[in-house]
């Protein structure tokens, strides 16, 4: 919700709606999608940062920023292929189906998603960064909520 939350903040915000970078002659799916493609990295930060939240909690603030940018860096290694698979998808949605179109979505769109999934994520300045910022944010509290169990 809080990702999405943003996202729509930023929509109103931006000139012309740009929130999402693109590459050059990109079909834009992640723009007319974008909850989808929200919900994967936060699936996958869900999950990673739970993982991390006992040695978060240990580290000073110098270390939890590191562990910060070791998660974020993971969510969207592991979330990119899935975020191919999904661009994929929709392109398919579009009239787009190949011959043995299912498993081409996920060999093509999990290839698709590791080679430019982390740059559409590098070129979504300013939403990136804030989320980054979140990402801090919610890994510590999440963290002191482990800690207090």
């Amino acid at each position: 919700m809080l990702a999405s939350s943003v996202y729509y903040i930023l929509w109103l915000c931006m000139p012309r709606h740009y929130v999402f970078g693109a590459l050059y002659r990109m079909f834009l799916y992640h723009w007319q999608h974008p909850l989808a493609f929200i919900a994967i990295p936060c699936f996958f930060y869900g999950i990673i940062a739970t993982g991390f939240a006992g040695t978060f909690s240990i580290r000073k603030i110098k270390g939890q920023v590191v562990l910060t940018i070791v998660i974020i860096a993971l969510t969207v290694l592991v979330s990119s292929p899935f975020g191919g698979m999904l661009w994929y998808y929709y392109d398919m949605k579009a009239g787009f189906f190949p011959v043995n179109w299912v498993s081409r979505m996920i060999e093509r769109g999990f290839e698709w998603g590791l080679d430019a999934g982390w740059l559409v994520v590098g070129l979504s300045i300013p939403y990136n960064i804030i989320g980054s910022v979140i990402c801090f944010f919610l890994t510590k509290k999440g963290s002191e909520l482990f800690r207090n169990k």
